[in-house]
C-alpha cells in the first residue's frame, strides 16, 4: 500500500512539474504563449544522431503545416479596435488605452486585405526548412533524383510549397521537381470528419472546457489599465472578448513584419500569458484529439509511397503541405512525443506535458527519413533492410515501439505497427 501511495505521489509531482516547466518556458519566451500561432522557432537540434555505419539516407516522407500567416478574419483585428474606439469617443480610455488603440490602428492598416495570407516570415520559414533538409540529407537530393510535392488547394499551403520548391531549385537545380495543388489530393491532405465534428460539439468535454476557460480568464487588471470608468466597462464592454482579442492579436504579431517595431505583449503579465496559453492549449487538444482517424488516409498514403520507393530502389522525397487540422490528427495517430495522450480533464492537459507550441507552431513539420545499406542493383530491397527515423519540427523523436538503435527503427517494425493501428481505426 505504501509503495502504491508513493508511486501515485511521484506521478502527481511529475505531472505538476511538467505543467510548471511549460509555464516557465513561456516566462522565458512569451512568444510560446501563442501556442499554435507561435512562429516557427527554427531548428533547435543542431547535431543529428549518426546512423549505424554503412547506412545512408535515400528517401524522405514529409508533411508540413503552412508557414506564418496573418489571422484569418478582419474581425480578429476589428473587434478589439472597435471596442476601444467606441470608448475613446466617450472619453473612457486611459493614456494606455489611447496607446493601445493607436497600435491596433497600425496593425489593422498593415494587415488590411491580407487576412489569412502567408507572411514574408512564413515564406522564409519554408525556404529554410528545405535548405536544412538538403544540407542534412544531401544523398536524398542527389543529381537526377525526383522530388514530388503536393499541397492543399488553400492559398497559404500552396504558397508554402512554392517557396520551398523555389529554394530547392536554387540549391539543387539538377533535381527533378513535380509539384501540384489539386482537388484530387485533398482526399488525404485536407480530410475532415463531419460525424466526429458533430459528436464533438455535444460532448461533456466541451462543458468541462468552457468551465476551465472561465477559470483561466483574468481580464480585470487589464480593463482597469485601459479604461478610466469601471461602470462603463461593466455595462458596455465585453471584457473577456476584448481581453482574448487583444491576446490573439498580440500573439500573431510575431508572424508579421510588424514584430520588428511593435508589440502588445507588454499588456500581459507572465501569469496572464500562461493562463491564456493554458486555455487555448486545452481548446486545441479538445478540438483535434477526437480526430486522429481523419489522418488515416494520409498515413496510409505515406506508408504506400515509402514502400514503393524501397522496392524500386529509388531516391527522392515526397513533400506535402497542409493545415494544422491535418498535422495534429497525424501526430495523435502516430502518438509521438506524448501527443496521443487520452485526457478527459482540461486542467490536466498541460500538466501531462501536452503543449501545442511544441507540437504545431506555424510551419510545423514531420519528416520520416529512410536509410539503407548499399545494395547491388540485382539485390531485392526488403522492408527489414531499411531503417527510419522521425523528426518533429526537425528534432529527432521516439516512436511508441521498441528499438535497439534509437532514434532509428526498422521500417518493417514501424509499418507493421501502424498498419495494425490503421486497420483498427477503420474497423
Amino acid at each position: 500500500m505504501r509503495k502504491l501511495l508513493l508511486a501515485t505521489v511521484i506521478l502527481l509531482l511529475a505531472n505538476g512539474l511538467k505543467g510548471q516547466s511549460l509555464c516557465h518556458e513561456i516566462t522565458q519566451n512569451i512568444r510560446c504563449s501563442a501556442g499554435s500561432d507561435m512562429a516557427y522557432p527554427g531548428s533547435t537540434q543542431l547535431q543529428m544522431t549518426p546512423p549505424p555505419e554503412g547506412w545512408k539516407p535515400f528517401y524522405i516522407s514529409h508533411f508540413g503545416r503552412h508557414g506564418s500567416c496573418f489571422l484569418d478574419h478582419a474581425e480578429s483585428y476589428d473587434i478589439p479596435y472597435r471596442i476601444l474606439e467606441a470608448a475613446d469617443s466617450l472619453g473612457k480610455l486611459t493614456s494606455l488605452g489611447h496607446d493601445v488603440l493607436r497600435r491596433l490602428d497600425c496593425i489593422r492598416h498593415d494587415v488590411y486585405d491580407r487576412w489569412g495570407e502567408l507572411t514574408e516570415l512564413g515564406a522564409y520559414q519554408q525556404q529554410q526548412i528545405v535548405r536544412r533538409m538538403v544540407n542534412r540529407f544531401p544523398k536524398v537530393f542527389a543529381d537526377g533524383t525526383t522530388v514530388d510535392a503536393r499541397s492543399s488547394t488553400k492559398l497559404p499551403c500552396v504558397l508554402s510549397m512554392e517557396h520551398a520548391m523555389s529554394q530547392l531549385v536554387e540549391i539543387r537545380p539538377s533535381v527533378e521537381i513535380n509539384h501540384n495543388a489539386s482537388k484530387r489530393d485533398m482526399s488525404y491532405l485536407d480530410l475532415s470528419d463531419r460525424q466526429l465534428s458533430a459528436l464533438q460539439a455535444d460532448t461533456s468535454m466541451q462543458a468541462a472546457l468552457t468551465a476551465f476557460a472561465q477559470k483561466c480568464q483574468h481580464s480585470k487588471r487589464l480593463m482597469d489599465a485601459l479604461f478610466n470608468d469601471a461602470d462603463y466597462v461593466r455595462n458596455h464592454v465585453d471584457a473577456d472578448k476584448l481581453y482574448d482579442g487583444l491576446f490573439r492579436v498580440a500573439s500573431n504579431i510575431q508572424n508579421t513584419e510588424m514584430r520588428k517595431s511593435l508589440t502588445l505583449y507588454d499588456l500581459f503579465s507572465d501569469e496572464e500569458a500562461c493562463c491564456s496559453w493554458k486555455k487555448e492549449n486545452a481548446r486545441t487538444y479538445c478540438t483535434y484529439s477526437p480526430h486522429a482517424r481523419t489522418a488515416v488516409p494520409l498515413l496510409r498514403k505515406m506508408i504506400a509511397q515509402a514502400d514503393s520507393y524501397i522496392l524500386q530502389h529509388k531516391h527522392g522525397a515526397h513533400l506535402r503541405y497542409g493545415y494544422e487540422h491535418v498535422l495534429l490528427p497525424l501526430l495523435f495517430l502516430l502518438d509521438i512525443k506524448g501527443c496521443g495522450i487520452n485526457v478527459s480533464d482540461p486542467d490536466a492537459i498541460d500538466k501531462k506535458g501536452w503543449a501545442d507550441f511544441k507540437l504545431c507552431p506555424m510551419a510545423a513539420n514531420i519528416q520520416f527519413v529512410f536509410y539503407a545499406p548499399k545494395l547491388a542493383p540485382s539485390q531485392v530491397q526488403r522492408f527489414d533492410d531499411v531503417l527510419v527515423k522521425v523528426l518533429l519540427n526537425e528534432i529527432e523523436v521516439k516512436l511508441p515501439l521498441k528499438t535497439m538503435l534509437l532514434p532509428y527503427y526498422h521500417w518493417s517494425d514501424v509499418r507493421d505497427y501502424y498498419l495494425k493501428k490503421l486497420d483498427a481505426y477503420e474497423e
